[in-house]
């Protein structure tokens, strides 16, 4: 518990560098520039690694040491992506006066208004893990170790599932304020076909090495519980990964769309099912219940959210 609190005191301290990274990240994405944030991220994470070599192995810190080079690494990736923001900035059209705006209550609010259901979709999921998480604990060390491993990796092979809906989300915001909405349906209906790839590779994956992952995460001396839970929990939730690629493309519409109270609705949903199931069915089921909330709560985001984007109302949202 110190050194998680020692941890956690000085990267806190480097979360403005962390928010900054996220917030310039989103405006070149938005430039249609996706290459330059991959390449910081690329950069931040390799220097990540190399001072956390030098801070523990050379210089015999801890975790403090470990917290620090996390903290220098996103800062300093954070100060470089300002920087060629303002370079690349200087080569679109607009008067000094525009320029040198600092502030802009109606800019602000517009955005604030597509932020703040952003902000508690993508909170949700980390809450939702946390109170999930709450509930393996009862079930012992072994179960919980084996839950975290297989969460860890499933949060890997969600990652493409989660940047498809990202780029659904651009994709609908430029084409909308062209003015080309049937270009959303059409790159709404190529995300479907890409969430299946990504779906069928990452099966393919866990089918094979399922196993071996578990046991590269848990490491050393493993315990039955531990690897029974981790694999279990892992060969039956990659079969349900359509589902969150599904949700986070029309949520992607939605979002982009500026369509958020149904998007936040259904995402308020999915916690609410997967809390519900976890505590309520654990008794039942046994530690299983977690495995079948997980889908349950992606399913049923997916079909409010889908059943919105039918009405067709998201094309008439306006937020600037």
């Amino acid at each position: 518990m110190g050194q998680a609190r020692l941890y956690l005191g000085i990267y806190f301290l480097g979360l403005p560098f962390l928010f900054m990274y996220n917030v310039l990240a989103a405006i070149f994405n938005a430039l249609g520039d996706s290459r330059t944030p991959l390449y910081l991220l690329i950069f931040s994470s390799l220097l990540n690694v190399v001072l956390d070599i030098i801070s523990v192995t050379w210089l015999g810190m801890g975790v403090d040491g470990v917290a620090i080079a996390t903290v220098t690494a996103q800062g300093l990736s954070a100060l470089i992506s300002f920087a060629l923001l303002l370079k690349k900035l200087k080569g679109y059209e607009g008067s000094r006066e525009e320029a040198f705006c600092l502030y802009d209550p109606g800019m602000l609010l517009g955005g604030t208004k597509i932020a703040v259901p952003s902000i508690l979709q993508q909170s949700i999921v980390s809450v939702g893990m946390l109170l999930v998480q709450s509930v393996v604990n009862r079930f012992g060390s072994g179960a919980l170790a084996g839950y975290s491993a297989g969460s860890r990796i499933e949060s890997i092979c969600v990652v493409p599932m989660i940047a498809t809906g990202n780029a659904v989300a651009t994709f609908t915001a430029q084409n909308i304020g062209a003015g080309k909405t049937e270009r959303v349906r059409e790159g709404y209906r190529a995300s479907y076909r890409i969430v299946l790839g990504f779906a069928l590779l990452m099966a393919a994956t866990v089918g094979l090495f399922n196993g071996p992952m578990i046991a590269a995460f848990l490491g050393g001396d493993i315990s039955p519980d531990a690897y029974a839970a981790g694999t279990g929990y892992l060969s039956f939730v990659v079969w349900f990964l359509t589902f969150i690629g599904l949700k986070a493309t029309t949520d992607g519409v939605l979002r982009g769309s500026g369509d958020v109270l149904v998007f936040t609705l259904a995402n308020l949903v999915n916690l609410g099912i997967r809390v519900f199931a976890a505590f309520h069915f654990a008794p039942v089921w046994g530690v299983a219940a977690v495995w079948y909330a997980v889908p349950m709560g992606w399913i049923a985001n997916y079909v409010i959210s889908f059943s919105r984007y039918l009405t067709g109302k998201w094309k008439t949202k306006r937020v600037i």
